[in-house]
């Protein structure tokens, strides 16, 4: 546990040491992020309020889906910004200072191939899903919240686990590398105790965060607030996972 900490401590201060120079690095995504942001308060504000609280009496408010067509483009637009977002901060961190000249917002095809090898990771965690969540539905369907909880705790981070393991796949594509998905479960196995620590440590927070943001009183609020705690967790999570790429495969010291 005390390498994920130290692996974990250290993805954090990567990004917020100086906070100028990851917006300077980043600045196309998060621009991208902000739009979207725009074109939900202005075109689909119900939307965007309902979408934030996802709560049951929204999800009937026929007037929440009325422009349901500018809110696909908010969510395209916002989709796009998280990847450039992300990707332009594995390039910041892993391109030498020889290849920095062209900067590091990626281009359409890095984009592309960042979005398909997160596709195809989705895919490969959900079918892997499927056996493991057969008993918590059992459980589940006996109505005992306690334990389907201290069930479902386990099986996440088990998922979470799987996942960061085949994830070097995404910073190797931000710079050119093809890696395989085996290739990064290879490399990830020496760090395999480290990552189900990084697993808990990122639940953890992610709790914590939407624990404290549900308790935001007005939706436009809650949901602005959620947009810009989602970009920094993003960008620890994309700061973790360059970490790990580095020490895995390119042999650095945390």
């Amino acid at each position: 546990m005390s390498n994920a900490v130290r692996i974990f401590t250290h993805a954090f201060t990567m990004v917020f040491h100086d906070l100028g120079a990851t917006l300077r690095a980043t600045y196309v995504g998060v621009s991208l992020v902000a739009l979207s942001v725009v074109l939900f308060l202005t075109l689909a504000p119900n939307m965007f309020g309902s979408m934030m609280l996802a709560t049951e009496t929204d999800a009937f408010n026929p007037d929440a889906f009325g422009n349901a067509g500018a809110a696909v483009v908010a969510i395209l637009v916002m989709a796009v910004g998280y990847i450039m977002m992300v990707a332009a901060w594995h390039r910041y961190v892993l391109l030498p200072e020889g290849q920095r000249d062209g900067g590091f917002t990626p281009g359409a095809g890095i984009v592309l191939g960042y979005f398909g090898r997160s596709l195809l990771l989705g895919i490969i965690v959900g079918i892997a899903a499927i056996p493991l969540f057969v008993p918590l539905g059992v459980i589940a369907s006996a109505g005992n919240d306690i334990l389907t909880n201290l069930v479902a705790i386990p099986l996440f981070a088990i998922l979470g686990w799987v996942l960061l393991r085949l994830s070097l796949i995404l910073p190797a594509c931000t710079i050119g590398k093809d890696m395989k998905l085996t290739e990064s479960w290879a490399a990830s196995r020496p760090l395999s105790g480290a990552i189900i620590g990084l697993t808990i440590i990122l639940g953890v927070v992610d709790f914590v965060l939407n624990l404290v943001i549900s308790a935001l009183p007005a939706p436009y609020i809650l949901g602005v607030v959620s947009v810009i705690t989602s970009v920094l967790f993003a960008l620890v999570s994309a700061s973790i996972l360059t970490t790990l790429y580095g020490i895995a495969v390119e042999g650095r010291e945390v």
